[in-house]
């Protein structure tokens, strides 16, 4: 089995540091509106339109932090196995005896 353990770390590297711009991008952005302060008015169609902005801005937040969380932990777990599949040593296991069945202990029996 061929596993390249540069191109599964360039990977994870690749993962973590997308979690980490996105998550600065959308804190910048979010920030940029708030900014903008209470564009809405007193009227009702104001505080309607307030209401459901805050419902979008609650979407969007809730939606780029999920995404966030699944690029960190893609990062992480491709920088696991890389590591996994290196402790497990794969070729030491193609060459390990072979056993009969017949000859192993049955205990209880």
């Amino acid at each position: 089995m061929l596993i390249d353990h540069v191109e599964l770390e360039q990977a994870a590297r690749a993962f973590v540091t997308e979690h980490h711009d996105l998550a600065v991008t959308v804190h910048f952005l979010l920030g940029k509106i708030a900014d903008l302060g209470d564009v809405y008015g007193d009227d009702d169609p104001g505080r309607q339109a307030k209401q459901g902005f805050a419902k979008a801005r609650e979407q969007v937040e809730g939606g780029s932090g999920a995404l966030c969380n699944a690029y960190g932990g893609i990062g992480v777990n491709l920088a696991l196995m890389s590591g996994n599949v290196e402790v497990a040593n794969w070729n030491g296991i193609a060459s390990l005896p072979t056993v009969d069945a017949k000859t192993v202990p049955r205990f209880g029996s």
